[in-house]
């Protein structure tokens, strides 16, 4: 594999779970191969009921009327740059950033996202 685009997606597993994962895709990827991946910020979903953080890693965000969430979903929120930088070893950053889209009618709060780009 020589390109891995994991775009909004693995913020959704326990720790462990994504642990591995990162790990199983750096020993599957070709040598130079590049991951590039987005993780929410934790000023996501603001406006949202959030629950505690749980033993593995995620929280409960429980939608509202008129969200794009319905029912619950459950995630794991990146604090900063330093953490989502740890959450990619062992692949060598090339950049990071992040990025908050035009949020024309406020009902979610931030939509914050970091942005990791890494090679094997």
């Amino acid at each position: 594999m020589d390109l891995i685009l994991a775009n909004q997606s693995l913020y959704y597993l326990p720790f462990k779970s994504f642990k591995q994962t990162i790990q199983e895709l750096y020993d599957i990827c070709n040598e130079d191969a590049i991951i590039f991946a987005t993780m929410i910020s934790d000023k996501g979903y603001s406006m949202a009921e959030r629950g505690e953080i749980m033993e593995n890693g995620l929280r409960e965000v429980k939608g509202r009327p008129g969200s794009r969430l319905s029912g619950s979903s459950f995630i794991r929120f990146t604090q900063d740059i330093e953490e989502l930088k740890e959450d990619f070893k062992p692949f060598k950053p090339l950049f990071w950033g992040d990025y908050e889209l035009i949020n024309l009618y406020n009902f979610e709060g931030s939509v914050q996202h970091f942005i990791y780009i890494g090679q094997k």
